[in-house]
C-alpha cells in the first residue's frame, strides 16, 4: 500500500513538473471565497474573452474602413457624373466640401479642356 501511494505521488510530481504537460489554472472569486483549478491543456478562460474582444473590435475597424472606402467611392461618383454632365463648378465645390482635395483639383483639371 505505501509503495502504490508513494508511486502514485512520484508519479503526479513527475508529470505536474514536466514542461510538456502544459496546464493552466483558473481561478474564481466570489465574495470571500476563491476557487482555483489545474487543468492539464486548456485555454483561460479570460485570455479567450480578451481574444473575443479583440476579434469584435479587428471586426469593428474592418467595417469603419470599408464603409469609409464606401463614401469615398460614392463621393468620386457623384464628382464624375458632375464633370460629365461639365458641371465643374459644382464637381469641384462636392469634393470641397467633403473635405477631399486632391479629388477637387483632379475635378478642376478634368474640366478644364471641356470649358475651353
Amino acid at each position: 500500500m505505501k509503495f502504490t501511494f508513494a508511486a502514485v505521488a512520484l508519479a503526479f510530481v513527475a508529470f505536474s513538473a514536466a514542461p510538456s504537460a502544459a496546464q493552466t489554472s483558473t481561478c474564481y472569486r466570489l465574495g470571500n471565497v476563491a476557487s482555483c483549478s489545474f487543468q492539464p491543456n486548456a485555454d483561460n478562460p479570460a485570455q479567450q474573452r480578451y481574444s473575443g474582444f479583440q476579434e469584435v473590435e479587428r471586426l469593428h475597424n474592418q467595417n469603419e474602413e470599408r464603409e469609409e472606402a464606401r463614401k469615398q467611392q460614392g463621393l468620386r461618383e457623384e464628382v464624375g457624373a458632375l464633370v460629365a454632365d461639365g458641371k465643374c463648378a459644382d464637381a469641384r465645390k462636392a469634393a470641397l466640401r467633403a473635405g477631399d482635395f486632391a479629388l477637387a483639383d483632379q475635378a478642376g483639371a478634368m474640366c478644364k479642356p471641356a470649358q475651353r
